[in-house]
């Protein structure tokens, strides 16, 4: 092998051969190039013998020649990265004309969405497109800042007059809750009156064409009183001025006051009313959940044929008891039955002379279902009658004992004995002079003895008077910033006992409510049925009479 190399080195081997070489070839080569002498380059060449003599061996070192290729690779990559780098600073300079334009554009497309619409784009460059678009943005920018502001103006002046309306709202519904505390007072006090005083004619009159007459006048005031309840009811509920008071509620006693209110009333149709008895315990406010149920009771009472049926029964489904009215009366339509709990709806059904109300009393009934979190359905068919289930939840390990309220309650409609008021003293406090006449002529009939105060210094005359009572009777607001309770409390004080008493108040507030469930006094609101007020006196002396006997023995 002529060249044989390895990492380091190359070797190139040629081996000594001896030829005989003639004159006349020898004298043909140039003396300064005896490189020619070759084998190849004689003509008349003779090898004296075919055997070596010799051998020449050139060893070179390769670092050389890597050092060289490798300062050459170092050249050409540091030329190569030269033109590179060259070539893009090239690139970027003609390119930047067109990117830093752009960059600028994104910046301010992104202020202008964060709300700055004061933003501009000012730029300077031989692209035309791009200058008509910096252009064409600032213009949109400008419009938009312009309508921006008007919107913002207009908000303003809509957020000023909402403002304005708002106050508008508060002091109409501050007005209003005035209005209906002043006419839930006022509107009752001669309603209460009257009814006190027709009581007392009805007692006199012997005449049977008079007591006819009298008979007349008194269902006209229950009628005028129905309507002035559901009317002031509406509208408290419509301006929240009723909040519910949630506790434990016997159902039973509950339905059998509605029983007894509602008897006459069904009788006069000759429609029975049956209520079946139930045992349950529910979770509600007792006075708003039996509103509920005897004004559906009184629904359906009305909307029910001549010797027809009125049934209340309950029935436990999981946590909830239902408790249902239901009728056999005209029934109600599909397309009706999306519009019976409107204001002022009423079915039109002549014959049963339905349009006496006001047509308030199912909306009543939907907007204290809603207050109270219960849930009421209705199921009707014309001719067929219908049927409110009413569900409301169910109390299982209730106390079962008819709470003491409840069992007055459920005495109110029993009648007793005349001899029970008879030479009884009481006590009667109003500030209006038609309700202290009346009430003392009722109660003057009813064989009481009677005294009449129309303020707090006259209380205080009659107790340094010595004079004593079995029984007080008071209207809740009294003159000079006093009320019922605090001449009820002076009375006991200086008699020294707990003497029986009553407050009458045309105001049914919640407040009211509270403060005389607080001090443990029977509320009556005005007007008062004289019936339920002769029943619950009674009961009252009667009751008191017995924990006397139960002292002394």
């Amino acid at each position: 092998t002529p060249v044989r190399s390895n990492e380091e080195s190359v070797w190139i081997y040629q081996p000594i051969i001896p030829i005989q070489i003639t004159l006349d070839d020898l004298l043909q080569i140039p003396l300064d190039d005896l490189t020619q002498i070759a084998p190849n380059n004689l003509n008349n060449k003779k090898p004296v013998t075919t055997q070596k003599i010799g051998a020449v061996i050139v060893e070179m070192s390769k670092r050389r020649i890597e050092e060289t290729k490798m300062r050459m690779l170092r050249v050409t990559v540091a030329v190569t990265s030269l033109l590179l780098g060259l070539f893009f600073y090239l690139v970027y300079l003609g390119s930047r004309s067109i990117t830093h334009p752009i960059g600028k554009l994104s910046d301010a497309v992104q202020a202008i969405g964060r709300g700055n619409l004061a933003t501009r784009i000012s730029l300077q460059t031989h692209v035309s497109e791009l200058n008509t678009l910096a252009q064409g943005m600032n213009d949109m920018t400008a419009q938009l800042q312009q309508e921006h502001a008007t919107m913002q103006r207009r908000v303003e002046e809509a957020t000023q007059a909402l403002l304005v309306k708002k106050e508008e709202a508060e002091h109409a519904n501050h007005d209003k809750s005035h209005f209906l505390a002043v006419a839930s007072h006022d509107l009752r006090q001669p309603l209460h009156a009257l009814g006190l005083y027709v009581a007392e004619l009805q007692r006199k009159v012997s005449n049977a064409e008079q007591r006819h007459l009298v008979d007349q006048v008194e269902r006209s005031i229950e009628a005028l009183s129905t309507l002035l309840n559901a009317l002031l009811d509406i509208s408290k509920l419509d301006a929240g001025a009723v909040i519910p008071q949630m506790q434990t509620c016997a159902v039973d006693a509950m339905l059998g006051r509605i029983a007894a209110d509602y008897q006459m009333l069904a009788s006069v149709k000759n429609i029975r009313l049956i209520v079946r008895p139930c045992a349950g315990y529910v979770t509600s406010d007792p006075l708003l959940l039996e509103r509920i149920l005897a004004n559906l009771v009184s629904n359906a009472i009305r909307y029910t044929y001549q010797n027809g049926s009125v049934m209340i029964a309950c029935r436990r489904r999981g946590d909830f008891l239902r408790i249902e009215v239901r009728d056999n009366g005209v029934g109600i339509s599909k397309a009706d039955q999306g519009n019976i709990f409107r204001e002022f709806f009423q079915l039109v059904q002549p014959q049963l002379d339905a349009g006496k109300g006001l047509g308030l009393g199912l909306a009543i009934v939907d907007r204290l279902v809603k207050l109270l979190g219960h849930r009421i359905e209705l199921r009707s068919a014309p001719g067929k009658g219908s049927v409110f289930a009413l569900e409301v939840p169910i109390v299982s390990n209730a106390d079962r004992s008819p709470a003491a309220a409840e069992q007055v309650s459920a005495n109110l409609n029993q009648e007793v004995e005349k001899s029970l008021l008879a030479g009884k003293k009481l006590l009667i406090v109003d500030d209006d002079a038609a309700v202290l006449t009346s009430t003392t002529g009722i109660l003057t009939s009813w064989g009481c003895q009677v005294s009449a105060a129309a303020s707090v210094a006259q209380v205080e005359q009659f107790l340094r008077d010595g004079m004593k009572w079995d029984l007080i009777v008071s209207d809740y607001q009294l003159g000079n910033n006093t009320n019922g309770i605090e001449v009820i409390d002076l009375v006991r004080q200086h008699q020294n006992q707990q003497i029986p008493c009553i407050l009458i108040s045309g105001d049914t507030s919640p407040t009211v409510l509270k403060l005389a469930s607080v001090s443990g006094h029977y509320l009556l609101h005005k007007p008062v049925r004289p019936a339920k007020f002769r029943s619950l006196i009674e009961h009252l002396l009667e009751d008191n009479a017995r924990k006397i006997e139960a002292e002394s023995d």
